[in-house]
């Protein structure tokens, strides 16, 4: 299992929350993100694009971001640097 924690320096936008999920379904490991907001823990899986749109996700917010499975440290770079290109 990895585990990263970053900060998100912008909004993310419905069409960011798409494209994040979509990209993320291509890799066999979990790949989960929990935060808060409006004070209360949440837990996400990315690959739910449901699940990612109902949360909004708001610069300043802290990511931690977990993978586990076969390319876990692949997903973890790939994911990482995809949420980090949302500036």
């Amino acid at each position: 299992m990895r585990v990263h924690e970053f900060e998100i320096h912008a909004d993310l936008q419905r069409h960011d929350l798409i494209e994040i999920s979509s990209k993320s379904s291509h890799f066999m490991s979990d790949i989960i993100i929990d935060f808060e907001h409006d004070h209360m823990p949440h837990s996400v899986d990315v690959k739910s694009l449901l699940g990612m749109l109902l949360i909004p996700i708001k610069a300043g917010t802290t990511l931690r971001l977990w993978t586990k499975g076969k390319d876990e440290e692949e997903a973890m770079h790939f994911m990482f640097d995809l949420f980090e290109s949302y500036r």
